[in-house]
């Protein structure tokens, strides 16, 4: 592994009580493996709490198990070398590390200078990860499933709709929100959804008693506008317009288990109580039809 680097940077230390709005410029060069940082002053590593040493020793550690060593530096001489160095062994003491060697005592009174009394801010070290530790570690974490039997008319249950591409008016679709149990498609005075081009009534979406969004045709319709319950994503032909139906998942019976299209039908999908007609679903295409109920 090799570096080669020769970057200007500048950033803005904030305002904060103890401390006026800072400019610091600096400056990151290596060739190889030694990378140097180097910046016009010390504020930029204030000291923040003793807790974060941890953190910076493992830094260290991976730094010198590649054979890599980062060298800060202010004008008044180096702060620190961390990575692959040669550390004395007061130096092991001080730091509990043998891959973090300390500068003249000299520039960390300038460090400690830039940090100001009693002060414990945030350093340039990240965060340390909160309590408790073992769901960042537990691999064989199963999710439970949920059903999608939500509150009858939720989920928003909608229409987008555009024109086809011949006809298209370069404008973006639109949404209709299905809020009836009749909604009336077509455009006739009596149509609820109103849309040029169309028979008087071209069609109807009928919201039935089990919570399902079925769409009626009106009279002879082409393929893609035949009767059928709508799920997520389904499409509806209606002369040159071009409606999709959509419905938050949560509350899509179409799902089972909260699924996604890839898991219907497989093989390892349990069957689930559908408590609106104590029947088992097993998919959407299937539908329902087995009245065991569950053991």
């Amino acid at each position: 592994m090799r570096f080669d680097i020769d970057l200007e940077f500048s950033t803005t230390l904030p305002a904060d009580g103890d401390h006026e709005a800072t400019v610091v410029r600096g400056r990151i060069e290596a060739s190889g493996r030694e990378i140097h940082v180097h910046t016009d002053s010390a504020a930029l590593f204030r000291l923040g709490s003793r807790r974060q040493l941890p953190a910076l020793r493992v830094a260290a550690e991976a730094l010198a198990q590649r054979g890599i060593t980062v060298r800060i530096s202010v004008p008044e001489g180096t702060i620190a070398s961390i990575g692959a160095v040669e550390v004395s062994a007061i130096q092991k003491i001080i730091t509990r590390s043998p891959h973090i060697k300390l500068g003249k005592a000299s520039t960390w009174a300038t460090v400690v200078k830039a940090q100001g009394p009693g002060r414990d801010s945030a350093s340039l070290m990240p965060p340390s990860t909160p309590l408790p530790l073992s769901p960042t570690f537990q691999r064989r974490y199963r999710m439970r499933p949920t059903t999608t039997h939500y509150a009858r008319g939720g989920g928003r249950p909608r229409l987008i709709f555009v024109r086809d591409s011949a006809t298209w008016d370069g404008l973006p679709p639109h949404e209709y929100n299905l809020t009836l149990e009749t909604t009336v498609l077509g455009s006739g005075d009596e149509a609820h959804f109103k849309l040029p081009d169309l028979a008087a009534i071209h069609g109807k979406i009928l919201h039935t008693d089990q919570d399902e969004y079925v769409f009626v045709p009106h009279g002879d319709v082409p393929k893609g506008s035949e009767a059928r319950i709508l799920r997520t994503g389904a499409r509806i032909i209606l002369g040159p317009w071009r409606l999709v139906f959509f419905r938050e998942e949560y509350a899509d019976h179409g799902r089972p288990f909260g699924g996604r299209t890839a898991g219907e039908f497989a093989h390892l999908q349990r069957p689930q109580f559908d408590p609106r007609t104590g029947q088992i679903e097993y998919d959407a295409i299937g539908g329902l039809g087995d009245s065991r109920r569950p053991k």
